[in-house]
């Protein structure tokens, strides 16, 4: 099963919604952490829910500006469980700050639900948390393999960032390589695994100023089982240039590699949202990329695990 990470972002919200009616195979459960618990991103949620999907909600987050209170994040997810049951986790995710009082205080909230803990780098006791009867999820590198192993009576998930940022868009190389989870969790003992799509783990922000490039990801399969990422980063002068035309100029780079439409393993809904923006020629903003490759990314790997024969367990 594919477990992706999400920060409830509008643009990432929208791809689930999108791309949720198309993946009724229950293989893919997105974790949401949200950074707000106002009315408008329980909507956001609520429609993701309404595909059909099923989402981990973490309940205790700690991005946002304000970062929401955990009773409100509690609120909005029972109000989701209650309209969508059986269809959210409640998860918690354990981060330096998260105490054990905090751990026994969610067993005792959640207690007969299917509880979810996403273990970030900390170093509380594995003792504290159910051994069984739990989705565990593992940061890679975040916990040791001596505490993952204290788990192998619950379903396991590994988490690992395989999309390589760069603090200024025109850092990119033109490709990166990404992971190979989609094919080799199972081999290192893992029920499941996760990322953060071609976003990367970046922490919630409200954006920043105009970019020197715009860069356009798109990920791909390689050979040996792996995948990496694609980098389409606008070659126009950035000093002098305005951002639709360095827009366009990647996005003339990505057509050129994909195809239009695109073929093979690029002929997806997002892939399709692509060359249909170029076919139109009217500038999206900077976000909808977002959307359209977070898209494209998801239905790539659901097809990896469709193709294997992977049925879900919860």
């Amino acid at each position: 099963m594919y477990w992706p990470f999400f920060r409830s972002k509008q643009e990432e919200m929208i791809a689930l919604k999108e791309l949720g009616p198309y993946l009724g195979s229950n293989l893919v459960v997105p974790v949401i952490k949200p950074h707000d618990a106002a009315s408008r991103v329980e909507g956001q949620i609520s429609r993701v829910l309404q595909t059909g999907l099923r989402a981990a909600l973490i309940v205790n987050t700690n991005e946002g500006s304000p970062v929401p209170a955990v009773a409100d994040v509690m609120a909005m997810e029972n109000s989701l469980e209650n309209a969508y049951p059986n269809q959210v986790f409640p998860t918690l995710e354990v981060h330096p700050g998260v105490t054990a009082a905090d751990v026994s205080g969610f067993l005792n909230t959640y207690s007969g639900r299917t509880q979810v803990f996403v273990h970030r780098a900390h170093t509380l006791s594995a003792a504290i948390f159910p051994a069984s009867d739990a989705i565990h999820i593992f940061e890679s590198n975040g916990v040791s393999p001596q505490f993952v192993s204290c788990f192998s009576a619950s379903r396991c998930v590994i988490l690992r960032d395989g999309f390589k940022k760069q603090s200024v868009n025109g850092g990119y190389p033109s490709v990166s390589y990404f992971d190979d989870l989609a094919y080799s969790y199972r081999i290192h003992g893992y029920d499941g695994f996760g990322d953060f799509a071609a976003i990367g783990d970046v922490p919630y922000n409200t954006g920043g100023g105009q970019p020197s490039h715009v860069a356009l990801h798109l990920t791909e399969p390689h050979q040996n089982n792996t995948f990496h990422c694609r980098h389409f980063v606008s070659a126009v002068p950035p000093a002098t240039t305005d951002v639709q035309t360095k827009y366009f100029d990647a996005l003339a780079q990505l057509i050129g590699h994909t195809g239009s439409p695109g073929v093979g393993p690029f002929s997806t809904f997002g892939v399709s949202d692509y060359c249909n923006n170029y076919v139109a020629g009217n500038f999206p903003g900077l976000g909808s990329p977002k959307r359209w490759s977070t898209k494209h990314h998801i239905q790539l790997l659901h097809s990896v695990l469709d193709v294997s024969s992977a049925a879900p367990w919860v």
